[in-house]
C-alpha cells in the first residue's frame, strides 16, 4: 500500500502500514484521543531511544524550538545564532519572542554551520548572544564537539534542530543526547511520521519542567494527569500564561508504531541513498551529498544534490523533471534572503549559503520507494542534463 496511484512520483510520501492504522483505530475506540497514555508512552520510548532523562512531545518541531527558547527566557535584546540554510521556523521563533537573529554561513559540502562560521558572530555580538541553534542538515550531524566547546566558553545554550536527524548519531551516541536540548520533527514526510508533531529531548530537569508548563496553558498538570483515574486531583493552577502546543494520542498512535519500525525504515533509506550515490557517481554535473563524517552518521532525510554549472540551471532542471512526472524540492532557500529577513537584515551576505540556495535540488526519497524509482529518477535527470548541455 501507499504507492502513489498516478504516474507522478512525489518527492516523498508517508510510509504507513496496517499496523499504524490498527493503532489509530484502537486509539479512537479507547475514548481518549487527546493528550493521554499514548503520548506518555511515546515520550518514554523517545527518552529511552535517545538516552535522555526527558522527552517532551509537542505539536511540531517549530513548537519544540519555540518552547525551549521560551523556557530559556530568550527575549528582547537577545541574539540567537542560526544557520541561514534551514527552514524559516528556526529563525522565526526568535523573532516571535522579540530576539534578533545572527545568520551564520555553512560549509558548502555539508550544509552545516561550523565553529569557523559561528565564532565571528560571537565576537561581533558578544554578551548579547544567548543561544546557538545548529541544524543537522538532512540529518548529517554538525561538529558537535567544536560547537559545544564554543558555547561552553561563551556561556550560551546550544539547542540542536534535529528535525532531520531521528536516525542520526554522533560518536556512536544518539543525537538527542547532545546540547542543552534537541528538537525533533515527525512531520508527514519525515523519516518517522505522526502526520505532524515534535519531541524535545534534554537531561535538564528544570528546563523540562518549564517546557511542559509553557506548552500546556501554563497549567501544572495536563489533561491526562487531571482527569484519568491515575490523577490525584483535577484542581490545578495557571502558573504562567502558557500556550497550547501538546501532541495528541491520535498522533502518538502513529509514532509508537513508527518508532518500533525504526530499524527497518532506517535500513531502507540507507539502501536508497547508496543506490543514488552509485548511479550518480560519474555524473559530472552533479555533486552528491555527504551522509557520513568521521564522527557522525545516518544523515538521510533528503537526498539533496548540487547541480553544478551556471546560475539558474537548477530551476530549469526542476521544471523538466516535473513535466516528466518527477517531483523535486529545494532544501533550502537561504532564510536571510526571504522577504521579511531581507528587509530586516539587508546587509547579510553569506556566500556558501547563497551558492547552495541556487544549486540544491532534492530528489525523491522515502521508504515507500524502491530501487526502480531511483533508477527512473536518475535516468530522467541524466537525459535532461544532456539535453540542456
Amino acid at each position: 500500500m501507499n504507492q502513489p496511484k498516478e504516474d507522478f512520483l512525489p518527492i516523498a510520501v508517508p510510509d504507513l502500514t496496517e499496523e499504524e492504522i490498527s493503532e489509530v483505530v484502537e486509539t479512537l475506540k479507547s475514548g481518549w484521543i487527546s493528550v493521554g497514555p499514548r503520548v506518555e508512552r511515546l515520550e518514554q520510548m523517545m527518552a529511552a531511544a535517545q538516552g535522555t532523562r526527558h522527552a517532551i512531545a509537542v505539536s511540531s518541531c517549530t513548537a519544540a524550538l519555540f518552547l525551549v527558547a521560551k523556557a530559556l527566557e530568550i527575549g528582547p535584546g537577545d541574539v540567537a545564532i542560526v544557520p541561514s540554510m534551514t527552514w524559516p521556523s528556526t529563525a522565526n521563533v526568535f523573532e516571535q519572542l522579540g530576539a534578533s537573529c545572527a545568520f551564520a554561513d555553512v560549509d558548502r559540502r555539508t550544509g552545516n554551520i561550523t565553529g569557523e562560521t559561528i565564532a565571528p558572530l560571537l565576537d561581533e555580538y558578544g554578551g548579547s548572544v544567548k543561544i546557538v541553534v545548529p541544524v543537522h542538515m538532512s540529518g548529517l550531524p554538525v561538529d558537535i564537539d567544536t560547537i559545544d566547546d564554543l558555547a561552553e566558553r561563551h556561556g550560551i545554550a546550544v539547542v540542536y534542530d534535529a528535525a532531520h536527524a531521528i536516525f542520526s548519531s554522533y560518536r556512536n551516541r544518539p543525537i538527542g543526547r547532545y546540547g542543552t536540548a534537541s528538537c525533533f520533527s515527525f512531520y508527514a514526510i519525515k523519516n518517522l511520521t505522526m502526520g505532524d508533531g515534535g519531541v524535545i529531548t534534554t537531561d535538564d530537569d528544570e528546563l523540562a519542567e518549564s517546557i511542559r508548563l509553557w506548552g500546556y496553558h501554563g497549567m501544572s498538570k495536563d489533561a491526562w494527569k487531571r482527569y484519568s483515574k491515575e490523577a490525584a486531583s483535577p484542581h490545578v493552577q495557571c502558573i504562567v500564561p502558557g500556550y497550547k502546543m501538546n501532541l495528541t494520542d491520535l498522533q502518538a498512535a502513529l509514532g509508537l508504531v513508527q518508532l518500533r519500525r525504526s530499524e527497518e525504515l532506517c535500513a531502507k533509506r540507507n539502501m536508497l541513498v547508496e543506490a543514488y550515490n552509485e548511479l550518480l557517481a560519474d555524473v559530472e554535473e552533479v555533486e552528491t551529498p555527504i551522509f557520513e563524517t568521521e564522527n557522525g552518521r545516518w544523515g538521510n532525510h533528503v537526498y539533496g544534490i548540487r547541480l553544478l554549472g551556471e546560475q539558474g540551471r537548477r530551476d530549469e532542471v526542476m521544471d523538466r523533471l516535473k513535466q516528466r512526472g518527477i517531483g523535486t524540492n529545494i532544501h533550502f532557500q537561504p532564510v536571510h534572503l526571504h522577504h521579511y529577513y531581507r528587509q530586516k537584515y539587508p546587509d547579510v551576505s553569506l556566500p556558501n549559503s547563497e551558492w547552495l540556495g541556487e544549486r540544491l535540488l532534492s530528489l525523491p526519497l522515502c521508504t515507500v520507494y524502491g530501487e526502480s524509482e531511483v533508477y527512473r529518477v536518475v535516468d530522467t535527470l541524466v537525459e535532461i542534463l544532456a539535453e540542456i548541455g
